[in-house]
């Protein structure tokens, strides 16, 4: 059986995946989210900082794109997992990262995640 956190994951990444718009997420991100992704302006704190974040996804990249989740734990209030990431950019450009994601979050009512933490980590290697 899936618990809700692992469908909230795999179900986040496929708003990623088609690029949702912004309001897709928002709700699920706690008003005050530590947004914790390279080059985004550290003076934005919260949705502030995830709206500029996704903005300059938005303006790279086009859909489809494709996340690979892994190796993905959930304890009590934490997630980790892996991402792998391939995407084209407007320039038609092919990119793939490999990513190890870490979340905090509280737990809502209905069991799914309210992101408090959120931090992305470059892998230097794909994984086999």
């Amino acid at each position: 059986m899936t618990s809700p956190v692992h469908s909230f994951i795999v179900d986040w990444f496929q708003r990623f995946d088609r690029l949702d718009p912004v309001e897709a997420f928002l709700p699920d991100l706690h008003p005050d989210v530590v947004w914790d992704m390279p080059d985004i302006n550290p003076n934005l704190h919260g949705h502030a900082r995830f709206k500029a974040w996704y903005a300059a996804v938005l303006d790279t990249l086009v859909p489809p794109t494709e996340h690979h989740l892994s190796n993905i734990t959930v304890t009590d209030n934490t997630a980790t997992f892996n991402v792998r990431l391939r995407a084209r950019t407007k320039d038609g450009t092919i990119i793939e990262a490999n990513v190890r994601e870490d979340w905090h979050f509280t737990t809502r009512t209905d069991g799914t995640p309210l992101i408090t933490h959120y931090t992305a980590t470059f892998l230097e290697e794909l994984p086999a």
